[in-house]
């Protein structure tokens, strides 16, 4: 009779193995994961507009944890089926290859402040400071899409690109007095 460990790690025998995914699949994990972390940011965004600063924090926060997890999947071509926090995720964030201190220390403050463990996760906001909240967590965002995903047109895109000409064309022709 056979005794199958919980942990696969701890298991020996020949014929455990853990499941394995196509490339397809891994990849589409991969893009749902940064698309989550889309949908957070612009919802990040409109608790700013609404003025639901701490919100906005913890909207931050929670998609720089899903990139994360994108280039969790990204590098270990596995589904995590369980990632305890974002501590987990800092050594793939900050290499010998790509060095970012700076990311890691932003993330960990956010991260820090959602916690709650201090009584600064309680004071109130200026909507100046949630501004550079929201700049600086996109540009992050942006930078770990750019390692992960090759083409362009699958990245990340930015809250803050500018819209293109036809756009703002459209927008002033809805503006009365307008050319």
């Amino acid at each position: 009779m056979k005794h199958y460990s919980l942990s696969p790690q701890l298991h020996s025998d020949s014929d455990f193995k853990l499941p394995k995914y196509s490339d397809t699949y891994i990849f589409n994990c991969m893009m749902d994961f940064q698309k989550l972390a889309e949908y957070q940011i612009k919802l990040a965004q409109m608790m700013r507009d609404h003025h639901q600063f701490q919100n906005c924090l913890i909207l931050c926060d929670r998609a720089m944890f899903s990139m994360a997890k994108a280039m969790y999947v990204h590098r270990n071509q596995i589904i995590p089926s369980y990632i305890r926090s974002m501590t987990d995720l800092f050594p793939l964030i900050h290499t010998d290859a790509e060095p970012n201190l700076d990311m890691v220390l932003f993330i960990g403050t956010v991260h820090y402040l959602v916690s709650g463990e201090d009584e600064a996760s309680e004071e109130t906001m200026r909507q100046e400071e949630v501004d550079k909240l929201l700049y600086k967590t996109d540009s992050i965002l942006e930078s770990l899409s750019q390692r992960i995903v090759a083409d362009p047109s699958k990245r990340y895109p930015s809250i803050y690109k500018e819209n293109s000409f036809n756009d703002s064309v459209d927008l002033l022709s809805i503006i009365p007095g307008s050319f």
